[in-house]
């Protein structure tokens, strides 16, 4: 069985891999020569963030730091942003699709590759957490990623603004800074909220290996025969 998980999540970080040398290489750069200043859009940060997941989920099979890391990132980061990438996406999409992907951005992305940045990544952290028997953070730890992250993606919608005329997502244009103030907090409760959805979840898939695990040693023990 664990052979089997290992070539899935290997398989799969193939997938992601692959994608992300696709978009570097052959996906047009707008406004900007460099790859990372895509990185202030959530799903390219999303996407790049599950790359690297993928791999740490391979490395940590070797190595039982790297699989805490693991573990840390699936709570705080993976599943939260990833669930916030492709809800909010599909979500908009279903309203109207100029929302999110006026047509002219349409053409420039493939429609497989569309789908590995707003609908693989759901797929992947379902699989993740269903295979994966992972350790969840302390509510502080839990809350204080929460803040942190959100705000520092509050300063990127700002610094792209400030600097370069625009806002990311042009519904930003009509907020005042209370609504600024209010999104924050709803962004930095919904993202704590997702944190706790994803412990749950973990959780969920892993109860049976929990009631073993409080089982009497001798109970624990598998018949030979």
């Amino acid at each position: 069985m664990a052979s089997n998980v290992f070539l899935l999540f290997t398989m799969m970080s193939i997938i992601w891999l692959s994608a992300l040398w696709f978009d570097i290489n052959r996906q047009p750069r707008l406004g900007h020569h460099w790859y990372v200043y895509k990185l202030v859009m959530l799903t390219n940060l999303n996407f790049v963030l599950c790359v690297f997941y993928s791999v740490m989920i391979l490395l940590g099979y070797k190595s039982e730091k790297l699989q805490k890391i693991s573990d840390f990132m699936h709570f705080t980061s993976i599943f939260p942003v990833g669930m916030i990438t492709c809800g909010l996406f599909w979500g908009l999409y279903a309203i109207n699709p100029a929302l999110v992907m006026p047509d002219w951005i349409a053409k420039l992305i493939p429609s497989w590759l569309n789908h590995i940045t707003h609908t693989y990544p759901i797929i992947f952290i379902i699989l993740d957490s269903y295979f994966h028997k992972r350790t969840p953070p302390k509510t502080i730890a839990s809350l204080i990623f929460s803040a942190a992250l959100v705000f520092v993606y509050f300063m990127i919608i700002c610094y792209v603004r400030f600097f370069d005329g625009y806002w990311l997502y042009p519904i930003l244009s009509l907020f005042a800074f209370e609504h600024f103030v209010i999104s924050y907090i709803i962004g930095f409760l919904g993202f704590f909220m997702l944190i706790k959805a994803a412990v749950r979840l973990n959780k969920l898939f892993h109860q049976k290996d929990d009631i073993g695990s409080k089982l009497p040693s001798n109970m624990n023990k598998k018949k030979k025969f």
